[in-house]
């Protein structure tokens, strides 16, 4: 939870903040007292130049960028200062920005300049006496894919900004912190006669907090005191001696009582001990590391600092069910996380520390890697079935469940195995509350940061302004989709993919028609079976059709932009390599609609096959019908 307390600098005759930026106004360096904190609104990369931090229970080493994602729309991060390492300083390297390029291979090469980190470092250098938690904060560049990320609401009147992106938030009840730390400066003060209104070297502290931290109403991420407890508990089970092989943790619970949040906030509290921890994601609709439709096992070494679609990453294997229910089709969705499982217990799961001294802890940290695995949250009927099943198979050696206090949302976990369970009460945030995106809009977001990572989002200030606002959050909706016709497809021969369905599939007269903007697995099929040199040339029609469901092992999702009935091609939008495409041998055609994304962008002629102007909306029976979940219903014989 955020802490703002004017006295905390009170120790010395340093104020709380201190603020020093580079000429171009991308780089901040932010020295803070060690029980200060940053409630964090909009998107930054920061690494620690002195002391310690603690932000989404992670503590992150010195010297080493990290991306971090708070929306203003959603509950804000927190870095929070912790005693420690007051005396070390981090410098940036060579081999942090390679570094970087791995941890995050989606940011622009622009995101990172040299010579800025160079002339960061030596501001740092003017801060380390006075603030044992010295920050530096660099901006991270819009593109189509983070660009609900953002956040600004200065005047868009200004040619630039400080940090652009990013803020610093504190409540009105502590608004006369703002007054404390920009004592006697008056913000509307012109700049020098001869100053570059491009350049910001020029500004003083106090002006830089000015332009910095904004008062409004937001929430934060609380972590009570039993989820703590679990988490300590559940740490101290893993790092126990007696406990020398990788152990697997459950976390379910029913829709909305913070699973995910939990899951981040436990996957990033085990990576400050363990070098790896293996996460097995099983919940179709609400991914927290693919687009939805996939059942994936990630290998994380860095952690999840912000919602889901902030963090897209390539999984160690997945597998595309093609739709947001695993009710459609359970005996491949149990049998995906089968054989996740058996891949973790492969790799991972019979690994063992070799030591026995007092080297043993470190060593667990290298040889242990614990798998935490993240469920559903359909906990009614066959959602309960297949919870049950999943628990069952894993065999875990912890359960976590979040027990909601209403009815509709507690369910009974099995209780026949070995596994130890901690009944934990839901998230709860702190502060003024606003109406959270709904499924549907973050399933969109997850293909905006999946497929427009590297889109440059070339929008003005002006119009990226308060998108966080209810009212205003589809405002630039259609510039953003139009980047998905920008895309360069990849031209892939009929011939050299079969098509399968996710779902009901259709006669191959209908084929091609059933193709056209849709979203698609793109599988490896062990047992495709290449067409005969001879049947090359003169084949005709659409792709073979596997009509069975294939267990095939996914690399990704794409979408196919169009076709070609006379060249026999398939044109499909990835972010995949040509390296990992050329693997590719099976398409499995999902359940998941882009009629949104389609209808939505303001040159309709670039969108293929789509019908604006007789149909309302999406289309008026255009889709499968889907259940209501939104709609209140009597349940137990009452209203």
């Amino acid at each position: 939870m955020a802490h703002y307390d004017p006295a905390a600098g009170a120790s010395g005759s340093s104020p709380l903040y201190r603020a020093l930026c580079v000429r171009s106004g991308n780089v901040v360096i932010l020295g803070m007292q060690k029980n200060a904190s940053v409630n964090c609104a909009g998107m930054v990369l920061f690494r620690i130049f002195q002391g310690n931090v603690q932000v989404l229970g992670f503590r992150p080493p010195r010297g080493v960028y990290f991306s971090l994602h708070s929306p203003k729309w959603n509950n804000l991060l927190v870095i929070e200062g912790r005693p420690g390492n007051e005396e070390t300083q981090a410098p940036f390297g060579p081999s942090n920005a390679r570094l970087l390029q791995v941890m995050e291979p989606s940011l622009p090469s622009e995101a990172l300049i040299e010579d800025e980190e160079i002339a960061a470092d030596r501001l740092a250098m003017q801060l380390i006496d006075d603030y044992p938690v010295v920050l530096v904060l660099r901006a991270i560049p819009v593109t189509c894919g983070n660009v609900m990320s953002f956040y600004e609401n200065t005047r868009p009147e200004k040619l630039s900004t400080i940090l652009p992106g990013f803020k610093m938030i504190i409540s009105q009840y502590n608004q006369h912190l703002l007054s404390d730390i920009t004592a006697e400066f008056d913000i509307t003060s012109a700049a020098p006669p001869t100053t570059d209104p491009m350049h910001h070297d020029w500004k003083s502290s106090k002006r830089i907090l000015a332009e910095l931290v904004v008062i409004d109403s937001f929430k934060t991420l609380h972590f009570t005191e039993p989820w703590q407890a679990t988490v300590d508990s559940l740490q101290a089970s893993l790092l126990a001696e007696e406990n020398s092989m990788s152990q697997k943790i459950v976390v379910c619970g029913g829709k909305g009582v913070g699973k995910s949040t939990f899951c981040r906030y436990l996957v990033n509290r085990l990576l400050s001990e363990f070098k790896t921890v293996a996460f097995l994601d099983t919940d179709l609709g609400q991914s927290e590391l693919t687009p939805s439709g996939l059942v994936a096992l990630h290998a994380l070494t860095t952690p999840l600092l912000g919602p889901g679609f902030s963090h897209m990453r390539n999984p160690v294997r997945s597998f595309f069910c093609g739709n947001t229910n695993p009710g459609n089709n359970p005996l491949y969705y149990m049998k995906a996380v089968k054989s996740l499982l058996r891949l973790y217990d492969t790799k991972w799961g019979m690994q063992t520390s070799a030591n026995s001294d007092n080297a043993i802890s470190r060593s667990r940290q290298y040889a242990c890697v614990p798998l935490v695995i993240n469920t559903d949250g359909w906990i009614k009927s066959m959602g309960h079935d297949l919870l049950c099943n999943i628990i069952e198979e894993t065999n875990p050696d912890h359960v976590v469940q979040l027990v909601a206090a209403t009815k509709n949302k507690q369910f009974n976990v099995p209780t026949g195995g070995s596994w130890h369970i901690y009944a934990v009460p839901p998230w709860d945030p702190i502060g003024v509350t606003q109406p959270p995106r709904s499924s549907k809009e973050l399933q969109v977001y997850r293909f905006h940061s999946y497929f427009l990572a590297r889109s440059r989002c070339d929008l003005s200030r002006s119009l990226l302004q308060n998108l966080q606002v209810l009212s205003e959050k589809n405002r630039v909706d259609s510039d953003i989709y139009r980047a998905y016709a920008q895309l360069t497809p990849f031209a892939v021969s009929f011939d050299q993919v079969d098509i399968s369905f996710a779902g009901s599939s259709v006669p191959p007269s209908q084929l091609l028609f059933s193709l056209n903007a849709c979203v698609v697995g793109l599988c490896v099929n062990s047992k495709h079976k290449p067409f005969e040199q001879d049947e090359l040339g003169p084949r005709e029609g659409p792709p073979r059709i596997v009509l069975q469901p294939v267990h095939a092992p996914c690399v990704g999702v794409g979408i196919i932009r169009a076709l070609d009935a006379k060249k026999r091609q398939l044109f499909i939008l990835s972010p995949l390599p040509l390296s990992i495409l050329k693997r590719v041998n099976l398409l499995v055609r999902s359940s998941i609609s882009l009629d949104s994304i389609m209808l939505s962008a303001h040159e309709p002629v670039q969108a293929p096959y789509v019908v604006t102007d007789i149909v309302p909306s999406e289309g008026t029976g255009s889709n499968v019908m889907q259940s209501r979940n939104n709609l209140k219903r009597k349940r137990d014989g009452k209203s």
